[in-house]
């Protein structure tokens, strides 16, 4: 009896580690365009050996780290809602613009992701910067009498990842004033693990070849 449970045992381990070495391995994220100091650099997510990659509408933005709170030794992605620089003919609700606050060159390091969302409707900036965007989400605005979350640019992007669908679930972002702000950053409680580079100077005319 002790023979054939061992043997049970065994049959199942094996089954076990067949199954996990048939498993297809995750598909790559391929790189995508974000915006450093104004001018557009690339950014390459890494694969992890397992999980789901998060997207935004018809975007993948990348595999998550599974420490989703945002820790101090990660560097910054901003995802600006509405946005021009990628753009859905379909779901135009999530038009965004992302923005980096450095460069890691060819090494990978971790980011924390924050949404950005706009608020104020008269508010038509699209940011390349970080330092623009952190200066805009200082300034405020007082909404007019009948002003209500459908007015928001960023509302419907602000529904789906922070479930705010009425202007009083915004109180806790309100000025002493009574304003909001015009930008609201938030984190997204999301993790990405990528490198984020320039592309390569092309080669000056005349240049001698190496």
């Amino acid at each position: 009896m002790l023979a054939a449970d061992l043997r049970a045992l065994v049959t199942v381990v094996l089954l076990s580690a067949v199954l996990a070495s048939s498993a297809p391995a995750p598909e790559p994220v391929k790189p995508f365009s974000v915006f450093h100091d104004g001018a557009e650099v690339s950014f390459v997510p890494e694969s992890p050996g397992s999980g789901q990659p998060v997207s935004l509408g018809p975007w993948t933005l990348g595999y998550p780290l599974p420490e989703a709170k945002p820790l101090d030794k990660r560097l910054n992605l901003y995802v600006v809602v509405p946005g021009k620089q990628y753009h859905s003919a379909v779901h135009p609700e999530y038009d965004h613009t992302l923005i980096i606050n450095t460069l890691t060159e060819d090494k990978p390091r971790e980011w924390d992701v924050y949404w950005c969302f706009v608020l104020d409707p008269s508010f038509q900036t699209d940011f390349l910067n970080e330092h623009d965007l952190l200066m805009a989400a200082q300034e405020s605005f007082h909404p007019a009498d009948l002003f209500d979350v459908e007015d928001m640019p960023g509302r419907v992007l602000m529904a789906e990842k922070m479930d705010v669908r009425s202007l009083p679930e915004l109180r806790r972002s309100r000025r002493r004033d009574g304003s909001l702000p015009r930008i609201l950053i938030v984190p997204a409680r999301l993790a990405l693990r990528a490198t984020a580079a320039a592309p390569p100077e092309p080669d000056q005319p005349g240049a001698a070849a190496k």
